[in-house]
């Protein structure tokens, strides 16, 4: 079947924003995308009547509208991910003391769905809707280990890992013997491999298949992470995810 290509690079304009670059010039986007300034502007005055880009009155550059907002609320409900998570998280929040993500997979990334502890301190800065490479975080393990060996030699052959941080790994072979302990062992940990002096414990989120759709997390400063510590927030996010799951199951969602 043939490929639209005024569609895909509507798409593709729309994957250009981010947190680092939440308003773009047309200029700026025909540049990152190698397109000319003409096709580029078109597809952004049809995105603009649409609602899902608009164009700011201060800066005259355009930013992402809130017909995205509306759609991905409605691909989080299909889920109801919030509703099944949301006193779980709550509960690890308090109990622990730190902060808890919830993340679903999108293509080599995470993107954060949920948060709670926010009020912590020495903590990373994260935030609902963010992303983050998968192969980096601990909830990226979780997800890629939930992956087949061919969706997941696809995925990894899209381009070189992205090195976040020293511990980061790059190492394609390396990174499959980590996923498959993951896979064998029901949780995940990230050691200071996507933020410098952060530790992050995983453990998967299960439909009523058991497919793995989400993972939820502890995200704690290094020095507040010593081995007994360790063990001890692992045991409470695996009980907190198979908790959620187990709801999630009893809804029959995903069946």
């Amino acid at each position: 079947m043939a490929l639209l290509s005024s569609v895909r690079k509507a798409l593709k304009i729309l994957e250009t924003f981010s947190a680092n670059q939440p308003e773009l010039g047309v200029t700026e986007i025909s540049r990152i995308l190698n397109s000319h300034k003409s096709s580029i502007a078109r597809i952004l005055t049809t995105l603009v009547s649409e609602g899902f880009v608009e164009k700011s009155p201060h800066t005259s550059k355009y930013r992402l509208g809130l017909k995205l907002a509306d759609l991905g609320s409605r691909v989080l409900g299909r889920y109801d991910l919030h509703g099944h998570a949301d006193p779980y998280m709550e509960a690890l929040a308090r109990e622990l003391g730190e902060i808890i993500h919830l993340s679903v997979l999108d293509k080599h990334e995470i993107v954060y769905i949920d948060k709670k502890g926010e009020g912590q301190t020495l903590t990373v800065a994260t935030k609902i809707g963010g992303r983050n490479p998968a192969h980096a975080s601990a909830m990226g393990k979780i997800l890629l280990s939930g992956l087949s060996q061919k969706e997941l030699a696809d995925l990894l052959a899209i381009g070189p890992l992205v090195q976040c941080t020293v511990n980061t790994i790059t190492d394609v072979p390396k990174l499959l013997g980590e996923i498959e302990q993951v896979r064998k062992q029901g949780f995940a940990v990230d050691d200071e491999e996507s933020f410098p002096g952060i530790r992050c414990v995983a453990a998967p989120v299960y439909d009523s298949k058991g497919k793995p759709i989400a993972a939820i997390s502890a995200t704690v400063p290094t020095q507040r992470m010593g081995k007994q510590r360790m063990n001890e927030i692992r045991e409470k996010v695996v009980k907190a995810a198979r908790l959620i799951s187990e709801r999630i199951g009893m809804s029959g969602l995903g069946g």
